[in-house]
Protein backbone atom coordinates (compact mmCIF):
# COMPACT_ATOMS: atom_id res chain seq x y z
CA UNK A 1 0.00 0.00 0.00
CA UNK A 2 0.94 3.24 -0.82
CA UNK A 3 1.84 5.89 1.85
CA UNK A 4 -0.75 8.53 1.15
CA UNK A 5 -2.87 7.00 3.61
CA UNK A 6 0.02 7.33 5.99
CA UNK A 7 -0.96 9.03 9.56
CA UNK A 8 2.94 10.97 10.12
CA UNK A 9 3.97 12.21 13.70
CA UNK A 10 2.75 15.30 15.00
CA UNK A 11 5.04 17.70 16.59
CA UNK A 12 3.83 19.89 19.23
CA UNK A 13 3.94 23.48 17.97
CA UNK A 14 6.16 24.91 19.83
CA UNK A 15 5.80 29.11 20.83
CA UNK A 16 9.23 28.95 22.47
CA UNK A 17 12.52 28.53 21.09
CA UNK A 18 13.63 24.94 19.76
CA UNK A 19 17.39 25.46 21.70
CA UNK A 20 15.41 26.71 25.04
CA UNK A 21 13.57 23.36 25.41
CA UNK A 22 17.07 21.21 24.21
CA UNK A 23 18.88 23.38 26.88
CA UNK A 24 16.43 23.09 29.89
CA UNK A 25 16.18 19.12 29.31
CA UNK A 26 20.17 18.76 28.75
CA UNK A 27 19.99 20.40 32.16
CA UNK A 28 17.61 18.19 33.76
CA UNK A 29 20.04 14.80 31.95
CA UNK A 30 22.73 16.14 33.66
CA UNK A 31 21.66 15.37 37.58
CA UNK A 32 22.64 12.07 39.03
CA UNK A 33 20.53 8.84 38.74
CA UNK A 34 18.73 8.21 41.80
CA UNK A 35 16.64 4.86 42.76
CA UNK A 36 13.10 4.82 42.01
CA UNK A 37 11.73 3.23 44.34
CA UNK A 38 8.71 4.29 45.20
CA UNK A 39 5.94 2.62 47.90
CA UNK A 40 2.45 2.36 46.30
CA UNK A 41 0.85 0.91 49.46
CA UNK A 42 -1.26 -2.96 49.90
CA UNK A 43 -2.53 -4.40 46.49
CA UNK A 44 -5.99 -3.44 46.86
CA UNK A 45 -8.70 -5.81 48.11
CA UNK A 46 -12.01 -5.83 45.76
CA UNK A 47 -14.59 -3.81 48.41
CA UNK A 48 -17.06 -6.78 48.26
CA UNK A 49 -14.26 -9.01 49.35
CA UNK A 50 -12.87 -6.54 51.71
CA UNK A 51 -14.34 -8.59 55.04
CA UNK A 52 -13.18 -12.16 57.04
CA UNK A 53 -15.31 -14.34 54.54
CA UNK A 54 -13.69 -12.29 51.29
CA UNK A 55 -9.98 -12.28 52.81
CA UNK A 56 -10.61 -16.51 53.60
CA UNK A 57 -11.76 -17.06 50.05
CA UNK A 58 -8.84 -14.42 48.86
CA UNK A 59 -6.45 -16.67 50.80
CA UNK A 60 -7.84 -19.94 49.45
CA UNK A 61 -7.72 -19.17 45.95
CA UNK A 62 -4.33 -18.14 46.11
CA UNK A 63 -4.05 -14.20 46.14
CA UNK A 64 -1.62 -14.17 48.69
CA UNK A 65 0.82 -16.70 47.08
CA UNK A 66 4.17 -15.54 45.53
CA UNK A 67 3.31 -16.04 42.02
CA UNK A 68 0.48 -13.64 42.88
CA UNK A 69 2.32 -11.41 44.36
CA UNK A 70 4.61 -11.42 41.38
CA UNK A 71 1.71 -10.80 38.75
CA UNK A 72 0.40 -7.82 40.78
CA UNK A 73 3.73 -6.29 40.67
CA UNK A 74 4.07 -6.79 36.83
CA UNK A 75 0.84 -4.96 36.71
CA UNK A 76 2.12 -2.89 38.79
CA UNK A 77 5.15 -1.64 36.98
CA UNK A 78 3.42 -1.76 34.09
CA UNK A 79 1.04 0.89 35.30
CA UNK A 80 3.91 2.84 36.17
CA UNK A 81 5.12 3.01 33.16
CA UNK A 82 1.57 3.79 31.25
CA UNK A 83 1.59 6.41 34.03
CA UNK A 84 5.07 8.03 33.02
CA UNK A 85 4.60 7.89 29.18
CA UNK A 86 0.45 9.21 28.86
CA UNK A 87 1.36 12.24 30.88
CA UNK A 88 2.63 13.69 27.69
CA UNK A 89 5.79 14.92 29.22
CA UNK A 90 8.28 12.52 27.59
CA UNK A 91 6.65 13.51 23.89
CA UNK A 92 6.86 16.90 24.64
CA UNK A 93 10.58 17.16 26.04
CA UNK A 94 12.01 14.72 23.41
CA UNK A 95 9.50 15.78 20.38
CA UNK A 96 8.59 12.34 19.91
CA UNK A 97 5.08 13.73 18.37
CA UNK A 98 1.14 12.79 20.06
CA UNK A 99 0.25 9.89 17.10
CA UNK A 100 -0.37 6.22 18.40
CA UNK A 101 3.58 5.59 17.12
CA UNK A 102 5.09 8.33 19.72
CA UNK A 103 3.72 6.74 22.31
CA UNK A 104 3.94 3.08 21.39
CA UNK A 105 7.88 3.65 20.87
CA UNK A 106 8.01 5.36 24.39
CA UNK A 107 6.28 2.38 26.08
CA UNK A 108 8.48 0.14 23.85
CA UNK A 109 11.23 1.69 25.41
CA UNK A 110 10.59 1.65 28.87
CA UNK A 111 9.53 -1.93 28.82
CA UNK A 112 13.29 -3.11 27.06
CA UNK A 113 14.64 -0.71 30.13
CA UNK A 114 12.62 -3.09 32.50
CA UNK A 115 13.92 -6.39 30.97
CA UNK A 116 17.06 -5.34 30.81
CA UNK A 117 17.22 -4.57 34.60
CA UNK A 118 15.78 -7.65 35.63
CA UNK A 119 18.38 -9.59 32.80
CA UNK A 120 20.74 -10.71 36.13
CA UNK A 121 18.30 -10.87 38.74
CA UNK A 122 18.83 -13.87 40.40
CA UNK A 123 15.35 -14.18 41.89
CA UNK A 124 14.04 -17.71 40.96
CA UNK A 125 10.75 -16.71 39.06
CA UNK A 126 12.02 -13.56 37.37
CA UNK A 127 11.29 -15.28 34.07
CA UNK A 128 7.77 -15.53 35.07
CA UNK A 129 7.08 -11.99 36.39
CA UNK A 130 9.11 -11.33 32.73
CA UNK A 131 6.69 -12.45 31.18
CA UNK A 132 3.78 -11.44 32.99
CA UNK A 133 4.80 -7.68 32.34
CA UNK A 134 5.22 -8.24 28.74
CA UNK A 135 2.14 -9.27 28.34
CA UNK A 136 0.70 -6.42 30.08
CA UNK A 137 2.33 -4.50 27.49
CA UNK A 138 1.32 -6.77 24.59
CA UNK A 139 -2.64 -6.20 25.99
CA UNK A 140 -2.39 -2.67 26.32
CA UNK A 141 -1.00 -1.98 22.84
CA UNK A 142 -4.01 -3.89 21.35
CA UNK A 143 -6.58 -2.10 23.56
CA UNK A 144 -4.82 1.02 21.72
CA UNK A 145 -5.02 -0.13 18.48
CA UNK A 146 -8.88 -0.49 19.10
CA UNK A 147 -9.00 2.90 20.66
CA UNK A 148 -7.02 4.41 17.32
CA UNK A 149 -10.03 3.28 15.37
CA UNK A 150 -8.69 0.26 14.11
CA UNK A 151 -11.50 -2.29 13.57
CA UNK A 152 -10.09 -4.79 10.59
CA UNK A 153 -6.32 -6.27 10.38
CA UNK A 154 -5.96 -6.11 13.97
CA UNK A 155 -3.44 -9.45 14.15
CA UNK A 156 -1.59 -8.22 11.29
CA UNK A 157 -0.54 -4.76 12.82
CA UNK A 158 0.05 -6.31 16.15
CA UNK A 159 2.69 -8.31 14.44
CA UNK A 160 4.16 -5.89 12.91
CA UNK A 161 4.43 -3.82 15.97
CA UNK A 162 5.54 -6.83 18.01
CA UNK A 163 8.73 -7.41 15.49
CA UNK A 164 9.60 -3.80 15.61
CA UNK A 165 9.61 -4.16 19.32
CA UNK A 166 12.11 -7.06 19.05
CA UNK A 167 14.55 -6.05 16.47
CA UNK A 168 14.64 -2.52 18.03
CA UNK A 169 16.29 -4.29 21.59
CA UNK A 170 18.02 -6.58 19.77
CA UNK A 171 19.83 -2.98 18.67
CA UNK A 172 20.05 -1.41 21.75
CA UNK A 173 21.30 -4.40 23.42
CA UNK A 174 23.62 -5.04 20.41
CA UNK A 175 24.75 -0.89 21.31
CA UNK A 176 25.49 -1.59 24.62
CA UNK A 177 28.01 -4.16 23.99
CA UNK A 178 32.00 -3.00 23.90
CA UNK A 179 33.34 -2.31 20.21
CA UNK A 180 29.51 -1.32 18.81
CA UNK A 181 29.51 0.60 15.89
CA UNK A 182 26.07 2.34 16.28
CA UNK A 183 25.50 4.46 19.72
CA UNK A 184 22.26 4.60 21.07
CA UNK A 185 21.38 7.90 20.20
CA UNK A 186 21.83 6.19 15.85
CA UNK A 187 19.57 3.54 16.92
CA UNK A 188 16.88 5.74 18.55
CA UNK A 189 17.41 8.22 15.33
CA UNK A 190 16.77 5.68 13.29
CA UNK A 191 13.71 3.47 14.80
CA UNK A 192 11.55 6.68 16.72
CA UNK A 193 12.70 9.35 14.39
CA UNK A 194 12.32 7.72 10.84
CA UNK A 195 16.31 8.53 10.35
CA UNK A 196 15.73 12.53 10.12
CA UNK A 197 18.79 14.20 11.04
CA UNK A 198 16.75 17.24 11.70
CA UNK A 199 15.81 15.15 15.29
CA UNK A 200 19.11 14.06 15.78
CA UNK A 201 19.56 16.74 19.37
CA UNK A 202 16.16 15.02 20.15
CA UNK A 203 17.34 11.74 19.39
CA UNK A 204 20.58 12.10 21.31
CA UNK A 205 18.66 13.83 24.46
CA UNK A 206 16.33 10.49 24.35
CA UNK A 207 19.28 8.41 24.53
CA UNK A 208 20.55 10.23 27.54
CA UNK A 209 17.63 10.10 28.98
CA UNK A 210 17.05 6.23 28.42
CA UNK A 211 20.67 5.61 30.20
CA UNK A 212 19.80 7.49 32.91
CA UNK A 213 16.38 5.72 33.47
CA UNK A 214 18.57 3.12 32.82
CA UNK A 215 21.10 4.03 35.81
CA UNK A 216 18.32 4.95 38.07
CA UNK A 217 16.98 1.18 37.74
CA UNK A 218 20.39 -0.52 38.09
CA UNK A 219 20.30 1.87 42.00
CA UNK A 220 16.18 0.26 42.78
CA UNK A 221 16.57 -2.74 44.87
CA UNK A 222 15.30 -5.50 42.55
CA UNK A 223 12.34 -6.54 45.08
CA UNK A 224 10.87 -2.74 44.47
CA UNK A 225 11.18 -3.59 41.28
CA UNK A 226 9.55 -6.86 41.44
CA UNK A 227 6.43 -5.26 43.49
CA UNK A 228 6.26 -2.88 41.05
CA UNK A 229 6.66 -0.22 43.65
CA UNK A 230 8.46 2.24 41.21
CA UNK A 231 7.93 6.15 39.97
CA UNK A 232 9.83 6.44 36.83
CA UNK A 233 11.43 10.18 36.18
CA UNK A 234 9.46 12.90 34.48
CA UNK A 235 8.58 15.45 37.25
CA UNK A 236 11.66 17.62 36.43
CA UNK A 237 11.19 17.22 33.19
CA UNK A 238 7.85 18.75 33.60
CA UNK A 239 9.36 21.72 34.97
CA UNK A 240 12.15 22.05 32.78
CA UNK A 241 9.55 22.19 30.02
CA UNK A 242 7.47 25.00 31.90
CA UNK A 243 10.76 27.09 32.58
CA UNK A 244 11.46 26.79 28.32
CA UNK A 245 7.65 28.03 27.41
CA UNK A 246 6.30 24.68 25.64
CA UNK A 247 4.11 24.56 28.63
CA UNK A 248 2.54 26.95 30.65
CA UNK A 249 2.21 26.67 34.43
CA UNK A 250 -1.30 25.11 35.11
CA UNK A 251 -1.25 23.53 31.73
CA UNK A 252 -1.76 19.72 31.91
CA UNK A 253 -0.15 17.56 29.35
CA UNK A 254 -1.84 14.65 30.53
CA UNK A 255 -3.72 12.57 27.87
CA UNK A 256 -1.57 14.37 25.20
CA UNK A 257 -0.64 11.19 24.01
CA UNK A 258 -3.88 9.02 24.63
CA UNK A 259 -5.19 12.36 22.80
CA UNK A 260 -2.76 11.79 19.67
CA UNK A 261 -4.10 7.98 19.86
CA UNK A 262 -7.52 8.64 19.09
CA UNK A 263 -7.11 10.58 15.94
CA UNK A 264 -4.39 8.86 14.19
CA UNK A 265 -3.17 5.68 13.90
CA UNK A 266 0.25 3.79 14.84
CA UNK A 267 2.16 4.98 11.88
CA UNK A 268 5.21 7.28 11.38
CA UNK A 269 7.01 8.56 8.45
CA UNK A 270 10.94 5.87 8.06
CA UNK A 271 10.13 4.41 11.31
CA UNK A 272 7.44 2.64 11.78
CA UNK A 273 5.50 -0.50 9.89
CA UNK A 274 5.43 -0.12 5.97
CA UNK A 275 1.62 0.97 6.43
CA UNK A 276 -0.46 2.29 9.34
CA UNK A 277 -3.54 0.40 10.42
CA UNK A 278 -5.72 3.51 10.33
CA UNK A 279 -4.46 3.34 6.18
CA UNK A 280 -6.78 0.03 6.14
CA UNK A 281 -8.81 0.35 9.16
CA UNK A 282 -12.86 1.18 8.71
CA UNK A 283 -15.81 -0.58 9.58
CA UNK A 284 -15.79 -4.46 10.37
CA UNK A 285 -14.90 -7.04 13.16
CA UNK A 286 -12.28 -9.70 13.83
CA UNK A 287 -8.95 -9.86 13.62
CA UNK A 288 -8.30 -10.26 10.00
Amino acid sequence: MGRSGLNFRSFSSQSAPQGDRLSEVSEVLNAPPISLDFDRGEIPIPPDLDNALGRAMLKIMGFESKRSKLLHGAQRLYEAVTEQVDSGVLQRAFQTGKVFWSTYVLLSLYVWLVIHRLRDVRHADVKFFRQRFYNQFQQDVEFRVYAAGVQVGVTKWLKKLEEHFYETAFDFDKVLAPGASETLSDVILRKYYGGEETHRADADLLARFALREMASLSATDEEAVLRGNVRFSSTELAAALQRSGVTSAGESTAGAAAAGAATAGPGVGGAAPAATPAAEGGAGQGSG
